[in-house]
């Protein structure tokens, strides 16, 4: 249990010591808050965390901002404060640049711009090249921009680091059928259809790849 509050900590860049341990409860607690009201009543939880920055809240008060704009459906402003934050001083922890420049990619993928999202997640790779999420999120980028060659390198990467991403297997699937490799398509969504079997879209891609059979 004391492992996880530490990692909380972490997470929110305060240092755990006696001066300040009952501050740094505080602190977390109203960043859990504020990221569950983002989800769930977004309005409110943008002028908490507004009010929270202007106090000096930091890297969480801005996070918790520009999460409550995605739950607004502000996707493009919440996807450039996100990368905002990811090069911010006062972030907190560099343990929350990559992810929040993965929350800007996705983000941007949300407000149809992949051109950013490709770059974002490019850098997010730059920082952890092993990273599967971001894999993933960049080739769904570069299927958008219609380079489904370099899409299938990125969902290599992202099924080596985890092999049972339905997700990735999808979008592998489709890339291999566009490719006409039949075999490998049917493969990954079959694999992809053992762990969503009720995914829609991975339904009409195996009924997109059972009629390209049915036409050889």
């Amino acid at each position: 249990m004391r492992s996880i509050f530490v990692i909380v900590l972490l997470l929110l860049g305060i240092a755990l010591t006696p001066t300040n341990a009952h501050s740094s409860t505080d602190e977390s607690q109203r960043y859990r808050t504020c990221l569950a009201k983002a989800h769930s009543r977004p309005s409110a939880a943008y002028e908490d965390a507004v009010i929270w920055k202007n106090e000096g809240g930091a890297g969480p008060a801005r996070h918790c901002l520009a999460m409550a704009l995605l739950g607004m459906r502000a996707y493009a402003e919440g996807a450039d404060k996100l990368e905002s934050l990811a090069y911010a001083p006062d972030i907190g922890d560099e343990g929350l640049r990559t992810p929040a420049l993965i929350q800007s990619g996705e983000a941007w993928l949300q407000a149809s711009r992949p051109e950013d999202a490709l770059r974002v997640l490019t850098r997010a790779l730059d920082r952890d090249p092993n990273n599967a999420e971001a894999h993933t999120k960049r080739a769904r980028a570069l299927m958008a921009l219609e380079k489904p060659i370099e899409a299938h390198t990125d969902l290599d990467a992202a099924i080596r680091a985890q092999p049972d991403d339905a997700l990735a297997l999808r979008l592998r699937a489709a890339v291999l059928l566009y490719e006409n490799d039949l075999s490998g398509a049917q493969k990954d969504i079959e694999a992809a259809l053992s762990t969503e079997p009720n995914n829609v879209e991975a339904l009409l891609v195996r009924g997109q790849i059972r009629e390209a059979k049915r036409l050889q």
